[in-house]
């Protein structure tokens, strides 16, 4: 008998109508200067999403004109996305892995919303640049928020450590200087298919009750890929400390780089 094992990458389509209402949308001013950077107007092409979800990301580009091939792999979050989008005639999904998907066309601008670092690393730069015409345009951006009050986040990682203490945190604030030393910065810089690479941070605050983010925590994947007896023990306990408000400071990440021509 085969069992079909629970894979982090795809455990978001058990909650796809709580992780679409509660993940955060993305600054209008990373949406412009992706468009502004990629002239995408211009080149006449379409973009191409990597790992949709939902489509925060999607909507954001679509109300801008901007017609959106969006591959998706899981059936339950792509069914949202497509009843977001039914009005949308420039926006086409299609329901796959990205390292799965054959491009019948050259893009302007492939971009990915808080789903790169769920593509294989043996490929997924090399099919990047492959999905991308020359002189196209490589986007990738996600949101790092973090609890802006020390007792409040202390008592989330105290929680964590007596319930669940395999799940990190990795909030920290971001350094621009930092953003092309890091992941992906560091590996996009060494690729020889791209070139004009850009880190850039937009940082925000935002206030959301503590019902919503004890629901935000419960769409991530390190929450959704514990043990259900644990994972409910988790969830009790985050809403007994969140009882009230939680402030939100958010950096958002977008790093863009230019598919280079191809030598002559």
């Amino acid at each position: 008998m085969t069992v079909n094992a629970r894979v982090p990458a795809r455990v978001f389509g058990e909650v796809a109508e709580d992780f679409d209402r509660v993940r955060l949308a993305y600054p209008v001013a990373l949406v412009d200067d992706v468009l502004n950077y990629s002239r995408l107007a211009d080149s006449g092409r379409r973009a191409l999403e990597v790992g949709a979800g939902t489509g925060k990301a999607t909507r954001a580009f679509a109300a801008r004109g901007v017609p959106v091939v969006a591959v998706e792999p899981d059936e339950a979050m792509a069914a949202v996305l497509a009843r977001h989008i039914a009005h949308l005639r420039d926006v086409h999904i299609v329901q796959s892995a990205f390292e799965e998907y054959q491009p019948e066309e050259g893009f302007g601008l492939l971009y990915c919303a808080d789903a790169w670092h769920w593509t294989q690393p043996e490929v997924r730069w090399r099919l990047a640049a492959q999905a991308l015409t020359a002189g196209g345009v490589l986007a990738l951006f996600w949101n790092n928020d973090r609890i802006d009050d020390p007792t409040l986040r202390q008592a989330m990682l105290d929680v964590l450590a007596e319930i669940a203490p395999t799940i990190v945190i990795n909030d920290a604030p971001l350094e621009p200087a930092r953003l092309l030393t890091e992941w992906p910065g560091n590996e996009l810089a060494e690729r020889p298919e791209f070139e004009d690479l850009v880190g850039r941070i937009y940082p925000s605050r935002r206030t959301v009750t503590g019902a919503d983010y004890v629901t935000h925590m419960s769409t991530r994947s390190q929450c959704r890929m514990l043990a259900e007896p644990i994972r409910e023990r988790l969830f009790a306990a985050l809403t007994e400390d969140f009882d009230d408000v939680v402030p939100l400071a958010i950096d958002t990440v977008l790093y863009l780089a230019r598919r280079k021509p191809e030598p002559r």
